[in-house]
């Protein structure tokens, strides 16, 4: 996405990105110089999840800030206004993927305190699985993993299956700690047109606010120092791995 620069060149978003970068360069010094000092290729594994838990978390709310603050330098110069709003809660029908590391664990860490947390994991264990029952499906048909996992998302959104985190108005219930993936996406249609029969069609104006390439590049160096946990992108199935590191997290 480096045409942002040309149809955004207003101060606000050179800062906005600047900011970001600096963000994500400080600490992928900081994990470069953890993995170092234990002679491995990256940072973050089951041995040391704990000891750094205080840092991931400092670091993934930073994160969130920063790229709020990205948005907010992005979207005042777009051609229509959003019509999101408040207990809409269509486009949480989506399968949430490309969900950072750094993210899932700052999310989990919230809701291992909530009461509702086994119903919660138990919610994206169901998801989870038809997901990848609907992934599987269509990767015996096509044959070929991306383009099968594209119509796998279409056909889980088809199903209208509301994110766990949802509550009965439509409004999300983790919105402060909600990843990327999820505050990226809006609309500039009314959203009764964010739904799977509108979804392909010229009544939805749906758009994704991404990432310049050089900090998507960095998002991917500063991933990689999390491959000792092997956590998966998708929201849920990220959750559920973490559930795994419960006797570690203590």
């Amino acid at each position: 996405m480096e045409l942002c620069r040309d149809y955004l060149p207003t101060r606000s978003y050179r800062i906005a990105e600047m900011r970001m970068a600096t963000l994500l360069g400080s600490e992928i010094d900081r994990l470069d110089k953890v993995a170092a000092g234990l002679g491995r290729k990256y940072a973050i594994g089951p041995d040391n999840l704990k000891q750094e838990l205080p840092n991931i978390l400092a670091f993934a709310r930073e994160y969130h800030r920063a790229y709020d603050l990205y948005l907010k330098a992005v979207l005042p110069q777009q051609d229509k206004p959003i019509q999101c709003r408040p207990a809409c809660g269509n486009c949480c029908h989506h399968y949430p993927m490309s969900v950072e590391p750094f993210e899932l664990i700052c999310l989990y860490m919230e809701l291992r305190d909530r009461d509702d947390f086994i119903s919660v994991m138990e919610m994206c264990q169901t998801r989870s699985d038809i997901f990848n029952s609907l992934f599987e499906k269509r990767l015996d048909d096509i044959g070929l993993e991306d383009e099968a996992e594209d119509h796998a998302l279409h056909d889980y959104f088809e199903m209208w299956r509301p994110c766990p985190f949802s509550d009965k108005k439509g409004d999300c219930g983790v919105y402060a700690s909600r990843p990327v993936s999820c505050r990226m996406y809006f609309s500039q249609t009314d959203p009764r047109y964010c739904t799977p029969e509108h979804l392909q069609t010229e009544r939805n104006e749906s758009y994704i606010v991404y990432l310049p390439d050089n900090i998507e590049q960095s998002l991917m160096d500063l991933s990689e120092h999390y491959a000792g946990l092997e956590l998966p992108e998708s929201y849920f199935g990220g959750l559920l791995s973490l559930n795994a590191f419960e006797g570690v997290l203590g």
